[in-house]
């Protein structure tokens, strides 16, 4: 049926609420697990603009230190669910981060990713990564929607 589940974490626990359907879901059909994770540079570029231009040199920093990051937080998921006997890969993507998760998806995926279920003016200002992956993703898709209070 499904080859692996690829599941993308941002390192939030909101992103994470998809990784127990996944978790259970490889259990039952016996699949790997692949995480990802996306440094993504274009975000960067609005936090670190100086002035009028941007200052590339702290972008390169702020792109290497956030894949150091993804790189040791995905690391820890990995062991932990490998601790369960589950199979996991991994891999840090960067770029845009809706085209980066979609471009890494193969014949034979289940995506499972959780959606902020943000609505209204807050939706429309930020976006939904879900949302777009949805649109473009060429393999099914399980969303989990996230209802708590604590964003």
């Amino acid at each position: 049926m499904y080859s692996r589940i690829v599941v993308p974490l941002d390192g939030s626990q909101i992103a994470e609420e998809a990784l127990v359907q996944a978790r259970e879901l490889a259990k039952m059909l016996q699949v790997p697990l692949h995480l990802v994770r996306v440094a993504d540079a274009h975000t960067l570029e609005r936090v670190a603009g100086t002035g009028i231009g941007l200052d590339y040199v702290a972008i390169g920093a702020l792109l290497e230190e956030e894949v150091a990051d993804a790189k040791s937080y995905i690391a820890d998921r990995v062991k932990e669910l490998s601790d369960e006997g589950l199979t996991v890969s991994s891999a840090i993507l960067t770029g845009p981060v809706s085209r980066s998760i979609v471009d890494s998806l193969q014949e034979g995926d289940l995506l499972a990713m959780t959606s902020h279920g943000r609505t209204g003016i807050s939706r429309w200002f930020l976006g939904s990564v879900a949302e777009d992956v949805i649109r473009h993703a060429t393999v099914p898709v399980l969303l989990t929607r996230h209802l708590g209070k604590n964003d």
